[in-house]
C-alpha cells in the first residue's frame, strides 16, 4: 500500500426530515445563501418549501436559481456565479442530485474569482478560494455531497471536465432517504452503476498483489448496492434499501476506496465522460455500455481481478473464464435495465474521433498512465 492523505470534513446528517435542520445549521455560514437546484422536482416534492422555510424561519435571505441540467453546463454556472457575486452571498445551498451539487461547486469558485472560470476545468488555474457548500442530496450516485470533484460540460466545446480541490467539500451534507423514494426505477439503477463503478475502477485496476481492506470494503459495497438495488426494483419506496443506497452513493467516491491503492485509476470515467458531454446521455447509463467494453478488452491484462469479481462479487461457482464474468455482469446490467452499447443510448452515429481526443486530453489531466488514443478509440469501437 502506497503513502497517502485522505481527507472527508464533510458532516453528515442522515434520515428522515434531515433537511428540516438546514436553517439551523446553516445559520453557521452566514446570513445570505443561493439556493441552487434543477427544474420542477423539488418543488413537486414539497422539498423546496420545507428548504425555504427552515432557512427563513433562521433568519437567512434566499435568492435561487434553478435550471440546473442533468449534465451541469458552464453557461448556466457563470450565471450562478455571477448571480452569487451581484447578491453578495455567504454560502452556496445545492438541493438536488450530483448535478446539482457539482455546479454549485463551481459556482462556488466562480463566486470568489474574477478569472475566466473554465480555465480552472482545464487545470490551467488553481483553485484559492470558494464559498462553502452545504448539500441536500436528493440522487445518490457521484459522491458529490462529500468529495472534493465536480464536473462540468462546455456547451460551446462539448468537453466536459472537472475541477478538484478540498476547498469544495461540502460543509454538510443532508441525507435523507425518503427523498429518494420518488426516483424512477430505471434512474435509481443508472445511479446505482455509477455508484458501482465509482468502487469497481480501482479495484479492477489496482496492481496491488495484497490489497485485502480495499477488496474488502469494494466488494461488500458493491453487493449491498446490487443487493438493495434488486429490492427497490420490486418496491421502489423501501426505506432500508434506498438508505443503504443513499449512504454507498456517499462513500463510494469520497476517496475512501482507492486510498493508498497502487495503480488504481478510472479510465471508464475517462472514456465515458466524452459521451455524456457530447450527447447528453445520462452518466450511469453511459457507464453500463462502456465498462463491460473495456473489460472485455483489457480482460487479458486484468484476468485475475476480472476473475476475482466473478468469485467473489457475482459468486459465479466452479472456474468461470473472463468473459463468462463479463457475460455474467452483462446479464445483471440487461436486468436492471441498463443500456450495453450506443446504440442502445440513442447514439446512432457516435464521433468517435473527437470523444477519442478528448479522452486522451482526460487521461493527462487526471494522470491516468498507460493508455492511448487507440485504447480509448477501440473501447468506443466495441460499444457501438
Amino acid at each position: 500500500m502506497k503513502s497517502f492523505e485522505f481527507y472527508s470534513p464533510t458532516r453528515v446528517i442522515f434520515g428522515r426530515d434531515a433537511a428540516d435542520s438546514i436553517g439551523s445549521v446553516a445559520a453557521a455560514y452566514g446570513k445570505k445563501a443561493l439556493l441552487v437546484y434543477g427544474r420542477n422536482s423539488i418543488k413537486k416534492s414539497g422539498l423546496h418549501g420545507r428548504i425555504i422555510k427552515s432557512l427563513t424561519d433562521t433568519g437567512i435571505e434566499v435568492i435561487e436559481h434553478s435550471g440546473v441540467s442533468a449534465n451541469p453546463q458552464l453557461s448556466h454556472t457563470l450565471d450562478g456565479a455571477g448571480l452569487a457575486k451581484d447578491a453578495g452571498v455567504d454560502f452556496i445551498i445545492a438541493a438536488g442530485g450530483g448535478s446539482v451539487i457539482d455546479e454549485s461547486k463551481g459556482i462556488a469558485v466562480g463566486a470568489c474569482t474574477d478569472e475566466d472560470l473554465w480555465k480552472y476545468y482545464a487545470r490551467e488555474l488553481v483553485i484559492e478560494k470558494a464559498l462553502p457548500v452545504l448539500a441536500v442530496q436528493t440522487l445518490p450516485a457521484t459522491s458529490s455531497e462529500t468529495n472534493q470533484a465536480a464536473v462540468l460540460t462546455n456547451d460551446k466545446t462539448g468537453d466536459k471536465y472537472s475541477i478538484r480541490s478540498p476547498l469544495i467539500v461540502p460543509a454538510v451534507a443532508f441525507l435523507d432517504p425518503v427523498l429518494t423514494f420518488t426516483i424512477p426505477v430505471q434512474y435509481t439503477a443508472y445511479a446505482c452503476f455509477d455508484i458501482m463503478t465509482h468502487l469497481l475502477e480501482g479495484y479492477f485496476t489496482t496492481t496491488e498483489k495484497f490489497a485485502p481492506v480495499h477488496d474488502g470494503f469494494v466488494e461488500g459495497m458493491v453487493k449491498a448496492v446490487m443487493k438493495s438495488l434488486e429490492v427497490i426494483l420490486e418496491k421502489p419506496d423501501d426505506y432500508d434499501a434506498r438508505a443503504s443506497v443513499m449512504w454507498a452513493g456517499a462513500l463510494a467516491w469520497n476517496g475512501l476506496c482507492n486510498a493508498g491503492l497502487e495503480g488504481a485509476s478510472i479510465p471508464c470515467h475517462i472514456i465515458e465522460h466524452p459521451i455524456s458531454g457530447l450527447y447528453d446521455i445520462a452518466h450511469g447509463a453511459g457507464l453500463a455500455a462502456v465498462v463491460p467494453a473495456f473489460l472485455r478488452y483489457k480482460k487479458d491484462e486484468l484476468s485475475s481481478r476480472i476473475l476475482k469479481f466473478g468469485k467473489d462479487v457475482l459468486m459465479m461457482d466452479g472456474r468461470p473464464d473472463c468473459e463468462a464474468v463479463i457475460s455474467a455482469y452483462e446479464s445483471w446490467i440487461k436486468k436492471i435495465g441498463c443500456p450495453l452499447s450506443m446504440r442502445e443510448l440513442g447514439i446512432e452515429n457516435p464521433d468517435i474521433d473527437t470523444m477519442t481526443e478528448q479522452a486522451v486530453t482526460l487521461a493527462a489531466q487526471w494522470g491516468a498512465s498507460g493508455y492511448n488514443a487507440d485504447d480509448f478509440r477501440a473501447v468506443y469501437n466495441s460499444c457501438v
